[in-house]
């Protein structure tokens, strides 16, 4: 069942991209992340050793992130997800323990005498790191793990951009960038090819009540042909851009074109059209006035 502001649109960027801070949603999808570590080291290895490998990293982070006594360890406190579900613990503070816990994890990998051996049951890092992004992705956390490191990939600059566009758009524009975000934000799976859709369909909308044309490659000649010059390089990109949501092997724009439907566009790719979009769209009102 939808929830009155998903099916209004009164959805606000802040609230759907979580960013500089940590919601108990995606704290607790951590905290399963950790949970799952000692089975996922228990597949790798065999498993008595298993548990052991876990309380290892559990006595690293206590030593070396916590800075607590190595004598006070206690092999029945977990560490990881009591520091995580401390509320008095800044936000940033917690991803710090993650980032921590991860290159641990590749460097214990690195170092294992029979690592040929465990990398053919697979990595525990990879599987932690995967498991990480997942829940990330699927709560809209404004952060990613990228090569061992936890990176932003929704910035204040992004989010600021978005609600430029709803603020200033006419209800047609502002319609369709509300439901991309709704669409986006959808539980308990956002609806990414709809919500691409609704983004590219922001722009053309625009496009129209400016210009009067009916596709955004008719809309940029257009402009361009009233003096208002937009330069190659960022009208290729645009224009490559809409393609994508039109080509055959994605189907986004037009379902009959994959019948299979064996393209699923990922929430990165929805999350960029809508930041693009909304970006594209700010930059054509400081041009056409």
């Amino acid at each position: 069942m939808t929830r009155f502001s998903e099916r209004y649109g009164y959805v606000k960027p802040s609230d759907v991209l979580i960013r500089e801070k940590m919601s108990l949603d995606i704290q607790n999808a951590i905290c399963t992340c950790f949970d799952k570590l000692e089975n996922l080291f228990n597949q790798q290895m065999r498993y008595t050793e298993g548990e052991v490998e876990y309380k290892k990293l559990e006595k690293f982070l206590w030593v070396y992130f916590l800075n607590n006594r190595e004598a006070y360890f206690s092999y029945r406190q977990p560490v990881a997800t009591t520091f995580l579900e401390d509320n008095d613990e800044l936000w940033f503070k917690k991803l710090d323990l993650v980032e921590v816990a991860i290159k641990y994890l590749f460097n214990r990998e690195s170092r294992l005498e029979e690592y040929q051996y465990h990398r053919a049951n697979g990595s525990v890092a990879e599987d932690f790191v995967f498991l990480l992004n997942s829940h990330f992705e699927r709560l809209n956390f404004a952060y990613r793990v990228v090569n061992k490191d936890i990176v932003e990939i929704t910035s204040k600059e992004e989010i600021t951009a978005i609600e430029t566009a709803l603020q200033e758009s006419t209800d047609n524009i502002r319609m369709h960038l509300s439901k991309a975000l709704e669409l986006y934000a959808k539980r308990p799976e956002g609806d990414y090819s709809n919500s691409i859709k609704e983004s590219i369909s922001a722009v053309e909308a625009y496009c129209r009540a400016k210009t009067g044309k009916s596709s955004l490659g008719k809309a940029l000649n257009h402009l361009e042909n009233n003096g208002i010059i937009i330069p190659k390089t960022l009208n290729d990109a645009f224009e490559k851009l809409y393609i994508y949501t039109n080509q055959g092997d994605t189907g986004i724009r037009h379902a009959l074109m994959d019948p299979e439907g064996k393209y699923v566009p990922s929430g990165d790719e929805a999350l960029f059209m809508i930041v693009s979009c909304s970006a594209f769209i700010n930059y054509l009102s400081q041009k056409v006035k």
